[in-house]
C-alpha cells in the first residue's frame, strides 16, 4: 500500500518535471526568437494559488513595443500566445486606455517589465524572483515582527 502510494507520488513528480521542461523549452523558443529581433523586456506576475503571467515584450532602440507574447495559467500546460493592442506604445508610457483592456495580472506583469527595463538601462541587474518557499517564510517573519 505504502509502496504504491510512493510510486504514484514519484510518477506524478516525474510527469510534472517533464511537462515543466516543455514549458521552459516553449519560453526559450520565443525568447530566442524575439531576442534575435532586438531587445526583450520580461515581466512576471507570480502567484501561489492564482494565475501567473509572463510577458515577453520585444522593443526597438527607442523602447517602442514591437511585439508581445503572454503566458498565463496555473499549470504547466500554459503556453505563449500573441497579445495585441500594445504595439507602437512606448514601454514606459503605455496609455491607460490600452491598459484597461487587460486583466490585473497582465498589468502587473507589464509594470514588472517596465521596472526591469529601467533597472537594466541604469546599469543594474534585475532582482531575482523569490521562490514560493521564501514568500511563505517572509509571511511568518512578518507575524513574528508584529508580535514583538
Amino acid at each position: 500500500m505504502i509502496f504504491a502510494l510512493l510510486m504514484t507520488i514519484a510518477s506524478m513528480f516525474l510527469i510534472q518535471t517533464v511537462l515543466g521542461m516543455g514549458q521552459v523549452k516553449n519560453f526559450n523558443k520565443y525568447y530566442s526568437e524575439m531576442r534575435s529581433e532586438g531587445k526583450v523586456s520580461i515581466g512576471r506576475s507570480k502567484g501561489l494559488i492564482r494565475t501567473g503571467v509572463v510577458l515577453l515584450i520585444s522593443i526597438d532602440q527607442k523602447a517602442r513595443i514591437k511585439r508581445v507574447k503572454k503566458m498565463q495559467g496555473l499549470t504547466v500546460f500554459a503556453r505563449f500566445k500573441d497579445v495585441d493592442g500594445l504595439e507602437g506604445q512606448h514601454l514606459l508610457k503605455v496609455d491607460n486606455q490600452v491598459l484597461d483592456h487587460f486583466d490585473r495580472f497582465t498589468t502587473k506583469a507589464l509594470t514588472d517589465a517596465q521596472h526591469v527595463y529601467r533597472v537594466v538601462q541604469a546599469g543594474g541587474e534585475p532582482p531575482k524572483p523569490k521562490s514560493p518557499l521564501q514568500s511563505v517564510l517572509k509571511l511568518f517573519k512578518r507575524k513574528e515582527e508584529v508580535k514583538q
